[in-house]
């Protein structure tokens, strides 16, 4: 697994971009990393990707999960488990072929890790550069 450094959020809006050319429906994407590392800020950036509003994205973390509808008709659940000791039963099943999930702080609820198509682990760094490294059956088709 390599690794890319986001310098500016103009590299977050450009992988995100890359991100979205590998989503279909029923794929899921994870996003770990502590507070502050982007999570959020990448998921909007995907959300805008994916024909969405990108002004429409806020952190779930009261509200749990958000959902969004974005090009040809699929639809974005954003999910954010950081309050969470185990996944919530919608999901312990797979989306369906026009969702695609975008799940914060899946470590939070291992039993679903096992589930996660791509998964993106963001760190803060220094001067505010954020590093991020993809795992998963999807990441070697985005060279991250």
């Amino acid at each position: 697994m390599k690794g890319e450094t986001l310098r500016s959020e103009q590299d977050t809006q450009a992988l995100a971009g890359r991100v979205a050319s590998l989503i279909t429906g029923g794929i899921t994407v994870g996003f770990e990393g502590d507070l502050g590392a982007g999570k959020t800020t990448f998921v909007r950036h995907l959300v805008e990707a994916l024909g969405g509003s990108k002004g429409d994205v806020a952190s779930p973390t009261f509200a749990l999960q958000y959902e969004y509808q974005v090009r040809s008709g699929l639809t974005v659940e954003h999910w954010d488990l950081y309050r969470l000791k185990a996944a919530p039963g919608e999901l312990l099943e797979p989306p369906g072929t026009r969702t695609v999930r975008l799940i914060e702080w899946p470590d939070r609820c291992p039993e679903i890790l096992s589930d996660i198509d791509l998964l993106f682990k963001m760190v803060l760094l220094a001067g505010n550069l954020r590093s991020v490294v993809a795992s998963g059956p999807l990441a070697p088709r985005l060279d991250v």
